[in-house]
């Protein structure tokens, strides 16, 4: 275990626990509009370009993506046996 400090946001590049309400990450969002009867609207997938253009600046930027990546593929796992 090392005792890097990494800023709040390292490894929220994307949003978590997606269901609960519009989940919002770093750069991705997932935006739903509500839905009026039977019909259900499809998400949508929002990038804040500045935001991404500030993380791809960031020296932790690598590893920040590789985490992120991994908690999704985790919680994808974990999710597909629940």
């Amino acid at each position: 275990m090392n005792d890097t400090e990494h800023k709040a946001c390292y490894g929220n590049i994307f949003p978590r626990h997606i269901g609960s309400g519009d989940p919002v990450g770093k750069v991705f969002s997932i935006r739903t509009e509500p839905s009026s009867g039977m019909i259900r609207t499809k998400p949508r997938v929002e990038t804040d370009v500045k935001q991404w253009d500030a993380c791809r600046k960031c020296p932790e930027f690598e590893s920040c993506y590789q985490l992120s990546m991994a908690s999704i593929a985790m919680e994808t796992a974990v999710a597909s046996h629940y």
